[in-house]
Formats: C-alpha cells, structure tokens, sequence
C-alpha cells in the first residue's frame, strides 16, 4: 500500500472513532437535545445515504449536487408541515377540538404511515440482502431477494414471540463511520486538487423531465425527521421542533457534501450490476478500509431501521384496527406486504414504492396542516399557512404521481 493510502485509511479510521467517541461521550449521551436529534437524524442519513450518490450519478451525472439540494429543500419544507403538526394539531387532537376534516385526515395519514412502514421495511432489508451480498462479493438477485425473505419472516417470527428489546441502537457507530467516509472524501479530493489531477468526470447524462422524476423517486432517501413527530412520550413539542431542525439541517450538509465530494470518484466506472451497492466499490479508491466499513454500515443501518419501523408498523395496525390487530398477527401482515413487494420488484422499484408510500403520508399530513390553518383563528397568519401547506401536499402528490424508478 502507497504511503497515501496509509495516510487515508488514518484519516477514515481517527474520524471514525473521534466522532464515535464523541457521540459515546457522557455530557453528549445523557443531552436532551442530541437524543432528541439523534433519533431522526439517524432515521434521515441510515438506510439511504450509501445507495444515493450511485443513483443520482446515473440519473443526473454531474448535476447530482443539484439533485440532492431539491430533495434536501423538498425534505425540509415538508418537516415544516410536521413541526406545524407538532405545534398545532397535537394539541388540539388531545383537547378534542380539531375540526371535523383535519381529524379525518389525521386518522387516514396514520393508516398511510402504517402502508408506508410495510414498504420501508421492505425496503430497509431489500438493501441489506444486496450488501450483504456485495460484502461476499457476490450480486445475485435473486439470492438477494431469498436472503431478504430471510430476514423478513426472522423479523416476523421473532418479533411474534420475543420482541426485540435486546436490540440497542447504533446511531453513534453510524456517524461515525459516516464521518470517516466524509473524512476520506475530504482527504482524496486535497489530494487531488494539490497534485493537480482533480477533474470531473465527462457528463454523460443530459438533464430533462425524465431525469427529474427519477430525482422525485428518491425521496425516501431523506426521510425520517417524521419521527419527531411521534417523541411525544419522551420529549416537549419545543424540543422535538427544535431538534427536528437540528436533525435536517445536519444531514442536509452532509447530504451535500457526500454527493459533492463525490462526484471526483465517479471517474472510475459504476459495475455493470448491482448499482445500488455500488458505493461498495467506489470506496476502494478512497481509502483502503472503507468498503469493509461501509458493508457493516450497510448491515447495521438496514436491519436497525427495518426493526424500528417493524415495531412502529405493528404499533399503529395495533392502534388503528382498535386492537383487531394484534402485535403478533402484525409482524405477519407486514411480513407478507413485504415478500409480495420482494419478489414483484427490483431494488430501484422498491426505493420508489417506499418514496411514494412516505410521499403519501406527507401529502395528508400537509392536507391536514392546510385545513388546521384555515379553520382555527387561533393560528397567525392562516391564510399564507394554508397556501404554504397546500403548495407542499401538491409537491408530495407530485412524487406520488411522476416518480420512478432510477433503472428498471
């Protein structure tokens, strides 16, 4: 190994246990504020952030940045419908005086969240099935697709009879391996531009409306600053809005820069299969341990975030079908949601069903912030609310309606 690649794996393995550290610090763990941030935050940058710069590469070449900033701002007009929720609607739902439509709304966003779980499961774990794969070295669709089977009736099976109150959460090893490749960007592309063989690579796609729903059927990847919205039991509606910003405002910079820095690194050829993992390989050339990092944050992240959402789904089918549904028949209906999605689909048709099952979601909850803001003169400024809300529903219906798939 050259003395530069030495000096990167340094680079990726000090920044990877000095944010770890940090995060395993006692003054950051007991903080109220990061374990309110911490939450969403890992929920946003988990699953997606190693399957997005490959993607956007291929749908919009040099443009990704771009890309990524209109999900970034898309994502955060969409968490101000949710911190508007947090601040008016709770409220008025626990008093018993929201209006008549927005409750109805409320109640059939809950249903869409459920429907959306079923598929982020899906899609969680159809991710884990391909980097467990890349990890061997191997890419196997099909073997991806038994492997997620797998880890889907496990789930299932597991969570009916034991419950998975062994597991802990990683977020602090996901930083910090998610500092180490940022680290590692950073260094390779100094590097570069100090030896003077910094360029971009030819820009090989040309922008248009086709490529511009390939980016709305991405929206899954910044997902997840919803769950603030369901911290009521642990935190105050202040801090949860608060630590909601936080939480976007830190993986929106780091969703930019990952992409941005990048884009050096796709001079080297995307493997002919298995795009989706392609991250995997590029990482080589950045540093040396990267891919053995990454394939473990792939593994990690995928099965945290589809245990999560397994028990989340399974709460609200709980709460929704007025107990008819009990916690261990609802780990199987989102078992079985899930093989019909596994073995109808790709990996790229996954990343689009769970963007428009989530987009869903974010459409009725912004319906629902729309109608709050018209029919209570409590709210200031109700009517610029309510054109704002309903600016953003139409957004949301616009990745439902025009998303699709990077690849078929």
């Amino acid at each position: 190994m050259s003395e530069s690649g030495i000096a990167a794996d340094i680079v990726v393995i000090a920044a990877t246990l000095a944010v770890t550290a940090l995060l395993f610090s006692k003054p950051i763990e007991k903080s109220g504020w990061w374990a309110a941030t911490a939450i969403p935050l890992a929920s946003i940058i988990g699953s997606g952030f190693l399957v997005i710069a490959p993607i956007l590469q291929m749908s919009t070449g040099n443009l990704a940045p771009l890309a990524m900033l209109f999900l970034v701002v898309l994502a955060y007009l969409i968490g101000s419908v949710i911190r508007f929720n947090i601040r008016y609607v709770e409220p008025k739902l626990a008093a018993g005086t929201l209006h008549t439509a927005p409750k109805a709304l409320e109640n059939l966003s809950q249903w869409a969240l459920a429907f959306a779980y079923i598929v982020s499961v899906t899609y969680y774990l159809t991710l884990f099935g391909d980097f467990l794969l890349r990890g061997a070295g191997m890419v196997d669709p099909a073997l991806s697709k038994s492997v997620t089977t797998a880890v889907i009736l496990f789930i299932a099976f597991y969570g009916q009879h034991r419950g998975f109150a062994f597991l802990g959460r990683f977020e602090a090893v996901k930083l910090g391996i998610i500092a180490g490749l940022i680290a590692g960007l950073v260094y390779g592309n100094v590097e570069a531009y100090a030896e003077g063989v910094w360029s971009l690579p030819p820009n090989s796609v040309a922008p248009g409306w086709h490529e511009m729903q390939m980016v709305l059927g991405m929206l899954i990847v910044v997902q997840g600053f919803e769950t603030s919205r369901y911290l009521g039991e642990k935190f105050p509606p202040s801090l949860r809005i608060r630590t909601m910003r936080y939480a976007q405002w830190i993986s929106g910079a780091i969703y930019l820069l990952y992409i941005a820095l990048m884009l050096y690194y796709f001079k080297y050829p995307l493997p002919s299969e298995g795009e989706d993992t392609a991250i995997i390989t590029l990482s080589g050339h950045i540093a040396a341990i990267l891919p053995v990092m990454l394939v473990a944050l792939a593994l990690i992240a995928q099965f945290d975030a589809a245990v999560a959402d397994a028990q989340g789904g399974n709460g609200l089918l709980y709460e929704l079908s007025k107990k008819r549904i009990s916690p261990s028949v609802g780990y199987w209906v989102i078992a079985l949601g899930g093989l019909l999605i596994v073995w109808t689909s790709n990996v790229f048709e996954v990343i689009v069903y769970a963007s428009k099952a989530f987009a869903i979601y974010y459409a009725l909850q912004s319906a629902v912030a729309a109608l709050t803001a018209l029919k209570h003169k409590d709210i200031p400024m109700r009517l610029a609310k309510f054109f704002a809300f309903t600016l953003i529903c139409s957004a949301a219906l616009c990745v439902v309606i025009f998303g699709i798939p990077a690849k078929g």
